[in-house]
């Protein structure tokens, strides 16, 4: 039987972040400050948060270095010195999120933010221990004072709230996730880590990925002056457009009578994967080589048969992504090169089959959809293609501002913060295309693509899935990626690459280490 996803490097639970790839500073050179443990108690740092009338403290608590344990979570053994600051804050509608700020004994002068995942502002760190995602253990054991803020919403994706009790939406509360909530907590933070170590912060990182890195590129967009780093991981942004894009798979399973077997699809990526040397970018089916590729498949062998014209049909429709009933296109969808279905114990993929034959609904496309129905308990799987177009337009004014893609980065530069986008070419949640659109873009506001590329840089790992080092192809791991950023950051090092890996964390082994270089239109 196959272990759960956090069952690994040889069942050590308790010190899985002692590995290479979540580990990137040294020891040895972080300082302490003795003046903490006078400055860090809960009547001065109230003090410190008076101009944040809506934040107040409710608990300091010390933990000594060696054992740290949450209910329902692993011990970890090798934790070092931290206080652990526990903060409200409290939102319009009387909702009140959960703010916590790690500050370790031993510190390396730097800050850095947690991002969240999905549509929430927190994740659970012990769910995260395959992924490129940054924790709170993670950060603190590299030396790093760290703020987690769950924004209201809680750290499981549950797609529930953001409606009032009448089912009307929470406007402010959906807009304190989409920007505020980030900027306040990280000013505020940053504000009680001075105090309390009495010394000024050198330098300020965030990582995200997903809906964190949602995050990241709101913070880079509005508020470049929080961070000196930021780096974006295959980013949940063009959120409005992406929400449609995510529920396109499923809307094509309930509206079409015939039913594809996932061997199938599995057969056709086997055969896309093997010709992808020779396939141009997304799929498209005014591209030549998808069209000589498209030939090749009826008659196929499958486990489940030969694929048949009909299946083809509805396969075609699933890789071609949303669109409108005169062929506009909505958004990108996921061609067949990309893996759509689970791999192992993950619960990912557009076409994730239930135990009741139906598909899985992403939990944050279908928030955004019930927002936009103005009803929480709404039914995806009534939704026909015809509702599907006239929700997209009846609303996209009304939402288009969540979706943090604006791509006048000019302020950025101007603070000369700076910004790593990485996004896996076999990313199975957000279609990387939407990432070379934003970089391309974002490219016309200056007067060079290496003007730009003093402050802003994106990097595309062939075959790397949406934040796991186990998927199809190398990711950029935790490490690598926060060290390329601090050493450009605090070097002027530009990046030309950054390492990544593959791993197989059942058996824990070493598939893939490799590097992705720096992506160029010039090339």
């Amino acid at each position: 039987m196959a272990k759960a996803k956090w069952e690994f490097f040889k069942g050590n639970r308790e010190n899985w972040f002692s590995h290479e790839m979540y580990n990137w500073m040294e020891p040895a050179t972080f300082l302490e400050y003795p003046i903490m443990h006078k400055n860090c108690v809960d009547s001065k740092i109230r003090e410190v948060l008076a101009p944040y009338i809506n934040l107040m403290v409710i608990s300091v608590t010390y933990y000594e270095a060696g054992t740290y344990q949450e209910e329902g979570k692993p011990l970890l053994t090798n934790i070092p010195a931290f206080y652990l600051v526990r903060m409200k804050e409290v939102l319009s509608g009387k909702h009140v999120a959960n703010v916590k700020l790690f500050l370790p004994v031993k510190w390396n002068q730097r800050f850095m933010g947690i991002a969240g995942a999905g549509s929430n502002l927190e994740t659970d760190w012990d769910k995260e221990q395959t992924t490129n995602i940054t924790s709170w253990p993670m950060a603190v054991k590299n030396g790093f004072a760290c703020v987690v803020n769950d924004g209201a919403t809680g750290m499981f994706v549950d797609a529930s709230w953001g409606f009032k009790e009448d089912g009307s939406l929470e406007w402010d509360m959906i807009e304190n996730w989409a920007f505020r909530g980030t900027h306040i907590i990280t000013q505020a933070a940053k504000a009680v880590v001075e105090f309390v170590y009495d010394a000024k912060i050198y330098k300020s990182y965030m990582h995200g990925t997903s809906g964190g890195a949602r995050q990241i590129m709101a913070e880079a967009q509005e508020y470049p002056e929080d961070y000196d780093g930021l780096w974006a991981d295959g980013p949940l942004f063009d959120y409005y457009n992406m929400m449609f894009s995510c529920l396109w798979a499923a809307l094509v399973f309930f509206n079409e009578p015939h039913k594809v077997d996932l061997d199938k699809y599995r057969a056709a990526k086997a055969l896309a994967r093997a010709m992808a040397d020779e396939l141009p970018g997304a799929f498209d089916l005014e591209k030549k080589e998808w069209m000589h590729y498209l030939q090749q498949l009826p008659g196929m062998e499958t486990p489940a048969g030969p694929i048949t014209r009909e299946d083809l049909e509805v396969m075609i429709r699933v890789w071609n992504g949303p669109v409108m009933s005169d062929g506009t296109r909505i958004t990108y969808g996921f061609g067949p090169e990309i893996t759509q279905w689970p791999v192992g114990p993950r619960n990912f993929g557009y076409l994730r089959i239930k135990e009741n034959g139906e598909p899985s609904l992403i939990p944050f496309a279908l928030q955004m959809m019930r927002w936009i129905k103005r009803d929480p308990d709404w039914d995806f799987r009534t939704c026909t293609y015809t509702e599907f177009e006239q929700l997209y337009k009846e609303h996209k004014e009304e939402f288009q501002w969540l979706s943090c893609y604006k791509t006048d980065l000019r302020k950025l530069a101007d603070y000369n913060t700076k910004l790593i986008l990485t996004h896996g070419t076999g990313d199975h949640i957000v279609p990387n295309q939407l990432s070379l659109d934003y970089y391309k873009e974002a490219c016309t506001y200056f007067s060079s693509e290496e003007e730009m590329k003093r402050n802003f840089r994106i990097f595309f790992p062939r075959f790397g899935g949406h934040a796991l080092y186990d998927w199809d192809g190398p990711n950029v791991i935790n490490a690598s990626g926060l060290r390329a950023l601090m050493d450009w950051v605090e070097c002027e090092k530009a990046p030309e690459y950054i390492e990544t890996m593959n791993y197989d964390f059942e058996k824990d082994q070493l598939i893939q280490k490799s590097k992705v270089s720096v992506y160029s239109m010039a090339k």
